[in-house]
């Protein structure tokens, strides 16, 4: 049952047969389908679109195979628009999946940033590599071994390539084809239900079935779910299988005999009685009142995002208050979210009711973990962020542990100021991140040089928000389990070390460097904010000198 629509609004689907979501006779619904995408396959210039040639050898259709996989992984959950540009620069730096293999993962990101989902360069990137080293730099032939073999494929894009690339007839279903099918189906039935996707799976197959060009129909069923059957105002009219589309057909027959029930067959035939012998469905559930081509497919119930606060330390350095400006970066792991990108120093996921003084804790935990020898804290004598003016008692630094022996301490090195920059909201497909910034600034070192502090280049963050969902406050149990993941030199002790490998790297970067590194849209935000919190104060002084 629709969930936005009370039961008053709501009406049995009509008795129909499964049969009327088969297409038993696709011959001419696929006939009608390439004669449109002849037309206007060229009209939005999309670089990887090119016609099958039955004379490519086996290294020009795994050429193309690349190509396509490239697309696909680009187009996912991106618009065609914003995809050509990057399509075109990542073809010009890796033409082949070799030139890509030979990468590393902060060329990638470049190439990637502002495209989003950065996963999807990181999933390129080692499967890339897996291609050159298992199966000599050329994908797989076939569907059945590309998503079995190859991370990161599954079955639609297994099926995209190897339609398009080696004219394997294999179906595909993405969401614009999924939608197109269960309104020529007239399917309105759970959508992530496997009895559904079975159906549509099945639509999308016949389809291709005996097809011999089967890269341009499955090419043509994408197009058309797009660019014509779209999610709200569809141009039924324009719609080259407008005649066999049963969703259309019982929108028509409503407008014209209001209260008469009807089933539609998959050829367009409308049948006002049931015959007793045909299997009935039993997928389809209600549907709206009234309701046209765009009741279908069933709207599925929307996944509320989880919540998730992190502490954002955009840490900074100058020699002297007229310095040059240098930020401290973190690149994130090579797998999971943002992978391989850079970030300041985060704590993840915290307990909602971290306070203030909990925040300064981390601040100082963080520059233990990260620096090789870190200023005296400040949270054990400060409750609250600092003013502008740094005056607050310090705490004699950690003492050297083994890693650091030897390395001079920074002599004077300070923390001046810890000052609360706002949050940032920022939405991941399936999180909600609130980014609660706090802007720390480093003064003084030592003497002889003017480089930044020293930092320990591979340190284990993994131990910073030990637990953090289970847990209620910052005190307590989080606190033992902080204090448990820092040894009495700073540096992670050898069992916090063993829950995660030792895989981000850091760095310090120039002020005017920050926003080209390889971050994410997400830390582009709160730099800017953070930014804006700098010009607020600058602002203010000027203010105060009038």
């Amino acid at each position: 049952m629709e969930a936005d629509h009370p039961p008053s609004e709501l009406a049995q689907t009509n008795a129909h047969p499964i049969s009327l979501h088969v297409i038993p006779r696709p011959g001419p619904l696929r006939d009608a389908l390439l004669n449109w995408y002849d037309r206007v396959h060229a009209l939005r210039g999309m670089p990887w679109r090119k016609p099958y040639n039955h004379a490519w050898d086996a290294e020009q259709k795994a050429q193309r195979a690349y190509e396509v996989w490239v697309s696909e992984i680009m187009l996912q959950q991106t618009q065609v628009a914003t995809v050509i540009p990057y399509y075109n620069k990542w073809m010009e730096r890796f033409p082949t999946i070799g030139d890509l293999a030979a990468s590393d993962i902060d060329t990638v990101n470049g190439l990637w940033k502002g495209l989003g989902y950065y996963s999807r360069a990181a999933r390129l990137l080692s499967s890339a590599k897996k291609v050159v080293e298992d199966f000599d730099g050329r994908l797989p032939d076939n569907a059945q071994d590309m998503e079995n073999r190859i991370p990161g494929i599954g079955r639609y894009s297994a099926g995209a390539i190897c339609s398009i690339a080696y004219n394997e007839r294999v179906p595909v279903l993405d969401g614009n084809v999924n939608r197109l099918l269960s309104r020529v189906l007239a399917l309105h039935a759970p959508p992530k239900s496997k009895q559904t996707l079975d159906v549509l799976w099945a639509g999308a197959s016949a389809f291709v079935k005996d097809a011999d060009r089967p890269g341009d129909v499955n090419q043509a069923l994408i197009e058309l779910g797009s660019t014509v059957c779209k999610v709200r105002e569809p141009s039924c009219g324009a719609c080259p299988l407008q005649q066999w589309c049963a969703a259309y057909q019982r929108q028509e027959t409503q407008g014209k005999a209001k209260g008469t029930n009807y089933a539609t067959s998959s050829s367009g035939n409308q049948m006002r009685d049931v015959p007793d012998i045909e299997e009935p469905c039993t997928l389809c559930e209600p549907i709206p009142v009234g309701s046209g081509v765009m009741a279908y497919p069933m709207k599925a119930e929307k996944k509320k995002a989880r919540e998730e606060l992190d502490i954002v330390n955009v840490i900074e350095w100058r020699k002297g208050p007229k310095g040059a400006r240098w930020f401290l970066l973190v690149r994130r792991p090579e797998g999971g979210l943002l992978a391989g990108l850079q970030e300041f120093p985060t704590a993840q996921n915290v307990p909602v009711t971290t306070s203030p003084s909990a925040q300064i804790t981390i601040a100082d935990t963080l520059l233990s973990v990260l620096l090789v020898s870190p200023p005296p804290a400040r949270s054990s004598q400060s409750a609250a962020p600092s003013d502008s003016s740094g005056q607050s008692p310090r705490r004699r630094p950690a003492k050297p542990s083994p890693e650091t022996r030897g390395v001079p301490h920074a002599d004077g090195l300070r923390v001046v100021k810890i000052v609360p920059a706002g949050d940032v909201l920022h939405m991941f497909s399936h999180i909600k991140k609130t980014y609660r910034v706090q802007w720390v600034l480093l003064e003084g070192g030592a003497e002889s040089s003017d480089q930044p502090p020293a930092l320990v280049e591979h340190p284990d963050l993994a131990c910073v928000v030990p637990g953090a969902p289970k847990l209620k406050t910052f005190k307590g149990t989080y606190a033992r389990r902080l204090k448990d993941c820092v040894t009495s030199s700073g540096m992670f002790s050898s069992t916090s070390r063993t829950s995660s490998p030792p895989c981000q790297r850091t760095q310090w970067v120039p002020l005017d460097a920050v926003e080209e590194a390889n971050i994410g849209t997400g830390i582009v935000k709160i730099w800017r904010q953070v930014r804006a919190l700098w010009a607020d104060g600058e602002k203010g002084r000027g203010g105060r000198r009038r």
